[in-house]
């Protein structure tokens, strides 16, 4: 039981370590502005790693942003309809991933 209690020990101080260190960069890293993260995400004809592509992009956003109104676009470069389901259904999981054409997009610019 001494060994369990240990290994949960731990792990919550690991977990604690990497909080810390995520919080002591964006402190000593922040912008005084208010800036705002955009990745945009450039998807074309079938891509079988538009998913992954997608949440990577959104976990970067989720750790740099803090909950700020920072995003990431979906940019429609032709994509097949396959990967456009993809991608619609992972910017509903995501509420901060916007899927656009390149014309939405350079007007949004």
């Amino acid at each position: 039981m001494q060994i369990f209690s240990a290994a949960v020990l731990v792990i919550f101080a690991v977990i604690g370590i990497i909080a810390f260190v995520r919080d002591l960069s964006y402190f000593l890293f922040k912008n005084n502005k208010d800036s705002l993260i955009m990745f945009v995400a450039p998807i074309s004809g079938k891509c079988d790693d538009a998913e992954f592509i997608l949440r990577s992009a959104a976990a970067k956003v989720k750790w740099i942003s803090r909950g700020k109104n920072d995003y990431v676009i979906c940019l429609d470069c032709d994509m097949d309809e396959e990967t456009r389901k993809i991608c619609e259904t992972i910017c509903k999981d995501y509420g901060f991933a916007k899927l656009m054409s390149k014309k939405e997009f350079f007007e949004a610019l």
